[in-house]
């Protein structure tokens, strides 16, 4: 019988910190002009210059209110779900007073506060999906499950002085069923949770359960695919592969076919199909979770994974999922990058070490970039919220977005006025060449 190997250690020892160039990568350019060179264009990214013990940890931004056409998509790598449904023993005693340290997340008290799926819900606003990743959850464990719906399940109206209705949610899961690859520690690996809101947009009318779909190339629960017919966007929940030398097995025969590197590079490719089949149907794409790729030396500290697969497994994530379409790839956009820039926050934080220690930004959300150019659908807001106290049980923090998505017919563009266009300055910069019309080079100017 093969030997089942357990799953990979979920963050790196750093071969480099400081110094290091940057592989290739899409990036900015001076001109919206199309580059004559074979290749694409790629980023003039610095590494992180003087060396600090610790990385900056800078403050959330507030959250709005939802306004109408708006969705908000949140996504946490939890590391278990179990924090989750336990009850705390801090309900039944009066809190005590004690100092703050750098630490503080990893006490009791604020660990339980942050391990409360519906005071997260209300604290974000009430979003209408929530990804959440690494549940941890066996496929055969249905108890569990009915736990975390029953977690997410509104109560009514809450009882305090706005006796305001709240929302309720349902979770749909994908669990693993790979019994060579998603083995070890009683089944409790891996999985994804999406949440949806029971009434997820204004004049939607189908059932919740009609929306929720696996798809057939991943099973070890690491994909779930929301459709919101409507406003034509699909929503993927993915927890992808995260590479290592640790060997990957014939799903049907267990027999040993590859790395966990090639498994990463293989999720990429299906996941692109996957994709391209949504947008060949006039369809937008968000992909919202843990891709397990700190994308430039702006997303790791105090440096990068920089062995030479997890380099391939870089340049192979920036060729799929960023390059533009004429240079084969999705053209998809980085939210958070695109509206902030140069901004160093980081979605991973270590448990092992003093908070700031060791992290990486791995946690993304990419949207279509096709779609902000023809008016379907405008990226609002971007943030990850990197605060010991959001991280609560888990080495993960939460990120979001907020886009507005119209209804398929109501985007119409008039190419003749190009102040219809809800595209900004940075962000298009983060588009390619792909969109770079004469007349959007004229209206929108590029920054250097």
């Amino acid at each position: 019988m093969a030997t089942i190997s357990p799953p990979p250690s979920k963050r790196r020892p750093l071969s480099s910190t400081h110094g290091i160039a940057a592989e290739p990568g899409p990036g900015k350019s001076s001109s919206l002009a199309a580059s004559p060179a074979p290749s694409p264009p790629f980023p003039s990214l610095s590494p992180t210059h003087a060396p600090s013990a610790l990385a900056p940890s800078l403050p959330s931004r507030p959250i709005t209110e939802l306004q109408q056409d708006e969705i908000r998509i949140f996504t946490w790598n939890v590391n278990g779900i179990s924090p989750f449904l336990q009850p705390t023993i801090t309900n039944f005693f009066r809190p005590t007073k004690r100092p703050l340290s750098r630490s503080r997340s990893s006490s009791p008290d604020n660990a339980s506060s942050s391990a409360d799926l519906r005071a997260c819900l209300r604290r974000w606003k009430w979003p209408q999906i929530v990804c959440l990743q690494e549940v941890k959850i066996p496929r055969r464990d249905i108890k569990t499950q009915q736990a975390v719906r029953q977690a997410v399940k509104g109560l009514g109206k809450r009882h305090d002085a706005t006796d305001e209705q709240e929302p309720s949610y349902t979770a749909h899961f994908s669990l693993p069923r790979d019994k060579y690859n998603a083995r070890g520690f009683g089944g409790k690996v891996y999985g994804v949770c999406t949440l949806i809101r029971d009434n997820p947009l204004s004049g939607e009318q189908l059932a919740v359960d009609d929306l929720i779909k696996e798809v057939p190339w991943d099973l070890e629960g690491r994909v779930l695919v929301v459709e919101i017919p409507r406003r034509k966007v699909t929503v993927f929940n993915i927890y992808a592969v995260n590479g290592t030398d640790n060997p990957y097995r014939n799903t049907q025969t267990g027999q040993i076919i590859g790395t966990r590197h090639d498994r990463k590079r293989a999720f990429h490719a299906e996941l692109k199909m996957e994709c391209e089949s949504y947008e060949r149907k006039g369809w937008a794409v968000v992909i919202a979770g843990d891709l397990n790729i700190a994308r430039s030396p702006l997303d790791g500290f105090p440096g990068r994974r920089m062995g030479q697969e997890h380099m391939r497994n870089r340049i192979d994530f920036e060729e799929k999922f960023i390059h533009g379409k004429e240079y084969g790839g999705l053209g998809m956009v980085d939210s958070f990058r695109a509206l902030h820039d140069g901004e160093k926050k980081y979605s991973y934080r270590g448990r092992n070490g003093e908070w700031g220690s060791s992290c990486d930004r791995v946690d993304l959300i990419l949207v279509s970039g096709e779609s902000h150019a023809n008016g379907r659908m405008t990226l609002k807001e971007a943030d990850i919220l990197d605060e010991e106290m959001e991280r609560g049980p888990s080495d993960h923090v939460p990120l979001y977005i907020t886009i507005e998505a119209v209804e398929h017919e109501k985007a119409k563009i008039d190419w003749d006025d190009m102040s219809s266009v809800p595209v900004s300055e940075t962000l298009v910069s983060y588009l390619g060449p792909v969109h770079t019309s004469e007349l959007l080079h004229r209206k929108i100017p590029h920054r250097e």
